[in-house]
């Protein structure tokens, strides 16, 4: 019995510690969950897939580095350099992170070059094909970053060949589309809802 309520009280003490990382986590998520949307396509009682997606603007990107600068105790050049790099991709192109789930490993294609799948994104009227990369990322950097993501999902980066800077404010409609359906969400634009 002794035992017993020692090991509660440890118990107790250790549940109410936080995790070093935890410090402005929730204002994190909400501004994640501000630039993502997603659906979900089902065939009866049947899931086809499902996914979402977080639009990775300059604000969003800096907002990533900043947790992965935390993460990994980044020296102040790498940490220059890093996101030098990240600013610059946007630069050229529009990059969206995207979570995607099927049933059926085999329809988990997405970044294959022959793909059942084809991603459009549609920024103020013009529609950009994306280019499809699996993201390396490991399942517990994934998740934190973007808490939304599943053991059961993929990590996927879309690339639309389009500076981010010159869609930014205009109404973005993404296109998931192919022979299990067709789902397209409304990002919300600098935070507000379409």
């Amino acid at each position: 019995m002794k035992n017993l309520l020692l090991f509660s009280i440890l118990f107790g003490l250790l549940a109410c510690t936080t995790h070093p990382h935890s410090e402005g986590r929730e204002a994190y998520i909400r501004k994640i969950e501000k630039f993502s949307a997603g659906d979900k396509q089902f065939s009866g009682f049947y899931e086809q897939f499902e996914f979402r997606a977080t639009i990775l603007n300059r604000d969003i990107s800096q907002t990533i580095h900043n947790r992965l600068d935390q993460y990994y105790d980044w020296s102040e050049d790498e940490a220059a350099e890093k996101l030098r790099e990240r600013m610059g991709d946007l630069d050229t192109k529009t990059i969206l992170w995207l979570s995607f789930f099927t049933p059926e490993r085999k329809n988990d294609n997405l970044a294959n070059k022959v793909s059942i799948w084809k991603i459009y994104l549609v920024a103020g009227g013009q529609r950009y094909e994306a280019q499809v990369k699996k993201a390396n990322k490991n399942f517990s950097e994934a998740h934190s970053l973007f808490p939304y993501h599943s053991k059961w999902a993929t990590p996927y980066y879309l690339e639309f060949p389009v500076p981010t800077d010159e869609i930014t404010g205009l109404p973005l409609k993404l296109i998931i589309t192919g022979p299990l359906g067709r789902r397209e969400v409304q990002f919300p634009t600098n935070g507000n809802t379409i």
